[in-house]
């Protein structure tokens, strides 16, 4: 009997990876009813890491998804300028799970729709904030833009007892060409032309941060991760860990290879960056050193990634059809997915 794991991340805006893997699951079974199927829905951090991971963490852990609370897909934060917004949740998320006795923390960074280096978190939990005035800041990224001096005395005691494991794939620095604000601020939703005067900001920040924490984090890899919430969970004495190989670990996945024919994982929308680390790249990882075929099914596969991604796949499969716009596709998305599985499941019947 043919065994298959199936593991897709989610497919950010349409399904999450529990019902990803539950839309392939019905396309293959369409084609080889007699398979026997292993639902191992994944996350890399981002969007949908909470539902996840929650049933493998202990009650002593407290794992927070950022993107719950500060998503980019979430209405209060679409409704408002990127200016206006703010990492306060997370600060107040953190304040009940101490109140509540823990002190040990899963951050999921994935997905955040803020650019003020994890300023309103860190207000939250006691950090006071001033402009040139004197005037205290708001904890948002137009406070930022006006702060000037910071000081830490009365931050949260009980921060000191904690530990702070950072989940996140994307392992850019707080400042620079290839930081926060230059490599993720336009999608959420600053103008080309403040790109520099916000990094300047946060850069001033940091210099701040480094007088009053007494570290310097600028540079780290994973501190411009949520628009630098990483960099301010460093502060702390967070340490990053790559999100994907995390959860991975944390369910159990290897050990599930064992006597399983395929692997299928997938996306949203999969192009030259799921080389780069993504969860589909680092399943095919873990597959090929099981010696495991593995294929992918995303919502869509771009056409300058599709040859690179063959020669990590073993199949790569676009679920959306040509000519078939991204919004139309998103409506038929569980459609479209469990057409692209059963197509997964044809080829392999014949051994293609």
């Amino acid at each position: 009997m043919t065994k298959i794991i199936i593991a897709p991340d989610s497919f950010k805006g349409t399904l999450t990876s529990i019902e990803a893997a539950k839309v392939i699951g019905r396309g293959v079974h369409a084609v080889l009813p007699d398979a026997e199927l292993v639902l191992s829905p994944l996350a890399d951090g981002g969007e949908g890491t909470a539902t996840v991971l929650a049933p493998f963490l202990d009650q002593h852990q407290s794992l927070i998804e950022s993107a719950a609370f500060i998503g980019l897909h979430l209405p209060e934060m679409r409704s408002i300028t990127v200016e206006e917004r703010g990492s306060s949740a997370i600060g107040d998320t953190i304040l009940k799970a101490l109140d509540e006795g823990k002190r040990d923390f899963i951050v999921a960074l994935g997905g955040s729709a803020t650019n003020e280096a994890g300023l309103g978190m860190l207000m939250r939990l006691g950090m006071d904030a001033w402009d040139d005035d004197g005037n205290p800041v708001e904890p948002t990224l137009a406070g930022l833009l006006k702060l000037d001096r910071i000081d830490i005395s009365k931050l949260d005691k009980r921060l000191s007892e904690c530990r702070f494991t950072i989940l996140s794939d994307v392992m850019s620095p707080l400042c620079g060409k290839k930081g926060a604000t230059a490599t993720y601020g336009l999608q959420k939703g600053l103008q080309l032309s403040e790109i520099d005067r916000v990094d300047r900001a946060v850069f001033c920040f940091s210099k701040c941060c480094r007088d009053q924490f007494g570290i310097d984090v600028l540079d780290r890899e994973g501190a411009g991760a949520a628009g630098g919430l990483g960099y301010a969970l460093m502060l702390l004495g967070g340490e990053v860990v790559s999100g994907a190989r995390f959860i991975m670990e944390a369910t159990g996945f290897s050990e599930k290879l064992k006597g399983v024919d395929w692997v299928v994982t997938g996306e949203g929308c999969s192009d030259l960056q799921t080389m780069n680390g993504k969860l589909p790249m680092v399943v095919a990882d873990e597959a090929m050193k099981a010696g495991v075929s593995v294929a992918l099914l995303s919502g869509s596969i771009e056409a300058d990634a599709l040859k690179p991604l063959l020669e990590r796949f073993d199949m790569a499969i676009s679920a959306k059809p040509d000519g078939l716009s991204n919004d139309e596709a998103k409506l038929q998305a569980a459609a479209l997915l469990s057409d692209a599985a059963a197509t997964f499941a044809e080829r392999m019947k014949r051994g293609d």
